[in-house]
């Protein structure tokens, strides 16, 4: 074969068989490179390689699966059956599996080069992969032969013209200081993080040769699939948001006039209040009422599934059942047991899109919140989500719940009301000699809005925004401190 790579050539791809990460790849790996494949035990590197072998394979092309002194083939093969990428017709014929372990043991680095070489020139692959290649560095004891080992096998793998993936357990710090990691022209990290329930995997692109890709942390889950990743959900902070014209309305009468007509479209809002205080029939009364006008919403819940939302809203009078059947309003029920933020901000993300919607309500970020304790974190969720959306013209509505639903100066727990263009604070108040919901607009960017605090009626058939309500009573002062006038101290007898 020869050593010399044609320029059509170096801008081919090799497909890694998952889809998003080819997609973070910018097309897949550059055709012809040498990619380690790295993490700790457990982080699903053989998977990934598997994949790839079976996914090229259904492209006609041959790969070749090369074990050391890890797991047998045969095993590996046994625990492949049961995920669906794996083609038992393709194993033999275009998938292909050896063992240099054998000839390492008993002959040394060099007859393994030599045994690889006889292989590749036996077998023609496209696609070469040797798992576990830190057990060769573990084998082979003398630093400088080691380097010696690997130049050689980077000269060789230039020369066959192959795409070679390069499997083994590695740390982060291995990658820094590896020998072996000079001759790589790319390097994808696999860690995991352990956590009360559940393990979090993620992936990371460290370095890729010949092309751009989408870097930072990845999300993956390893089902019977394979291994499925949901990349990262970019913050952008260049360029301009969409604006398009129009507001949007709500099914709440009068609550159009309170925000000065409506909400903006490519605008974020946040619901703030107490249990029961009406968030949710507040954000779906915009998503309601956008479907009438054939505008197609999502709405994000992890309390009530679509039937109870549907039953519940039925009683105002909306027809939410209709909106569903008639894909006008979409509601994606998830367990908050089940949530990750990772994966849900891609899911969220892909829904819309399929959906066209022009709305997305998230119902509650307080979820989110309890998902990812670093605060940090969670307000970088927030953004990137909030900024995705409002960058292609969709109005994000989030509500969020208070611990105290009399308190007004509490709006978000995390102190994340900066992500919102309009702040509607749901409450109660006592009036009259009766507890009753309030709604306060407390801020509009770019409209004047009603700051006045008014009723929030919610009757059989109707809920509408009512008339003003007179002075804050004493108990909507919960929740704040108490400030207490300072006696004078008695005089003493003689005027000491």
């Amino acid at each position: 074969m020869s050593g010399e790579r044609p320029a059509a050539l170096m801008a081919e791809r090799v497909s890694t068989g998952i889809a998003r990460l080819d997609h973070i790849l910018r097309g897949g790996i550059p055709r012809y490179s040498i990619v380690f494949v790295t993490g700790m035990p457990g982080t699903g590197k053989t998977i990934l390689a598997e994949q790839a072998l079976f996914a090229n394979a259904r492209l006609g092309r041959t790969s070749l699966y090369l074990s050391t002194i890890s797991e047998p083939s045969i095993k590996v093969l046994r625990f492949l059956q049961g995920f669906t990428f794996f083609d038992p017709a393709l194993f033999g014929t275009r998938v292909l599996y050896g063992d240099l372990g054998s000839v390492l043991r008993r002959q040394g680095p060099t007859a393994v080069l030599e045994a690889l070489e006889q292989m590749v020139r036996e077998t023609h692959p496209d696609l070469l992969v040797i798992d576990s290649f830190r057990a060769l560095r573990d084998t082979i004891l003398d630093p400088l032969d080691f380097r010696h080992f690997t130049s050689d096998l980077a000269v060789r793998l230039s020369v066959w013209e192959v795409t070679a993936l390069l499997v083994g357990e590695y740390s982060a710090e291995d990658i820094r200081e590896g020998p072996e990691f000079a001759i790589a022209d790319g390097i994808l990290y696999l860690y995991g993080t352990e956590e009360a329930e559940r393990q979090r995997r993620y992936l990371r692109v460290m370095k890729m040769r010949g092309t751009g890709y989408y870097g930072g942390e990845h999300f993956f889950d390893i089902s019977s699939r394979g291994i499925v990743v949901y990349p990262r959900m970019p913050s952008l902070v260049v360029g301009e948001y969409a604006a398009p014209s129009g507001r949007l309305s709500s099914e709440i009468e009068g609550l159009d006039d309170m925000l000065g007509g409506g909400l903006y479209r490519a605008t974020s809002t946040l619901i703030s209040g107490g249990a029961g205080t009406g968030k949710t029939s507040v954000a779906l009364s915009f998503l309601v009422a956008a479907a009438r006008q054939g505008i197609p919403g999502l709405y994000l819940t992890f309390e009530e599934s679509p039937q109870q939302l549907a039953r519940n809203v039925q009683s105002l009078g909306w027809d939410l059942e209709d909106a569903l059947r008639r894909r006008l309003i979409e509601v994606l029920h998830v367990a908050p047991s089940e949530l990750n933020v990772d994966r849900y901000a891609f899911i969220v993300k892909e829904h819309a899109e399929r959906l066209g919607a022009q709305i997305v309500a998230i119902d509650s970020i307080t979820a989110f919140e309890a998902a990812v304790p670093d605060r940090a974190r969670y307000q970088s969720h927030l953004w990137a989500i909030t900024d995705y959306f409002k960058r292609r013209g969709v109005a994000v509505i989030m509500t969020t719940e208070v611990a105290n639903p009399f308190a007004l100066h509490q709006i978000t727990p995390r102190h994340v009301s900066f992500l919102a263009d309009n702040v509607i604070l749901l409450r109660y108040v006592e009036a009259g000699g009766e507890v009753r919901r309030s709604i306060s607009v407390l801020k509009t960017r770019g409209s004047a809005h009603d700051r006045r605090i008014r009723e929030l009626e919610i009757e059989p058939r109707r809920i509408a925004v009512g008339a003003p309500l007179g002075p804050i009573s004493a108990l909507d002062m919960i929740g704040r401190p108490t400030v207490r006038r300072k006696e004078p101290a008695p005089e003493r007898e003689g005027g000491q």
